[in-house]
């Protein structure tokens, strides 16, 4: 009975694949900057500009394994 009041919810969304950092530092003409790996399927990044701690903690999404299909 009272599922008939609450619409369906949508389905969730795939969970992404994250990039984590291998190296990081100070690049001249970057700034701060890090490498990222992907443990998945190996995917190997240049060195990025991050912003923060908050970039290292958090990673990139990888590129390859969020292709959409």
């Amino acid at each position: 009975m009272f599922a008939a009041l609450m619409p369906p919810k949508p389905p969730r969304a795939k969970p992404r694949v994250m990039m984590h950092v291998t190296d990081g530092g100070y690049v001249d003409g970057l700034g701060d900057a890090a490498t990222f790996k992907c443990d998945r399927c190996g995917h190997e990044s240049d060195w990025t500009r991050i912003n923060g701690v908050t970039d290292v903690r958090r990673g990139f999404p990888c590129p390859k394994c969020n292709e959409a299909t």
